[in-house]
């Protein structure tokens, strides 16, 4: 599954999740973390976050690394530092604390669209 999932292939990978979720009633949190990093590798963040939903679904004990990776992501690739500040309160509930340079990271993302949609209203006007 790991292979599939580094490759890209998270259809493959999928199909062995599924196998394996029939044949073992408990998944460790390695198992969400390959496939949310293969999801987040492909920008199917949606995909990644249904995974992290469905680790607290299953009693799999979610940790700041899949996080991490996950708003890491949002930030960096889909620039959408919303999306990572609603992942980050999650964490917060769930008594997980991000990392400072995560967390500057998201400050960053969202000081820099600020910065640009305040020059559009300028130059529009």
């Amino acid at each position: 599954m790991s292979g599939y999932a580094k490759g890209g292939s998270m259809e493959e990978a999928c199909k062995i999740f599924d196998e394996t979720k029939k044949k073992h009633s408990r998944l460790s949190h390695v198992t969400y973390h390959t496939l949310i990093r293969g999801f987040c590798k492909l920008e199917h963040y949606d995909a990644a976050v249904n995974l992290l939903r469905e680790m607290k679904d299953y009693g799999v004990h979610q940790n700041h690394d899949e996080y991490n990776k996950l708003i890491k992501s949002l930030c960096l690739k889909a620039l959408d530092w919303e999306a990572a500040e609603k992942l980050r309160e999650e964490m917060k509930e769930n008594g997980l604390i991000l990392n400072g340079r995560t967390t500057a990271l998201i400050n960053a993302v969202k000081e820099l669209q600020e910065e640009g949609t305040s020059q559009e209203v300028t130059t529009a006007a």
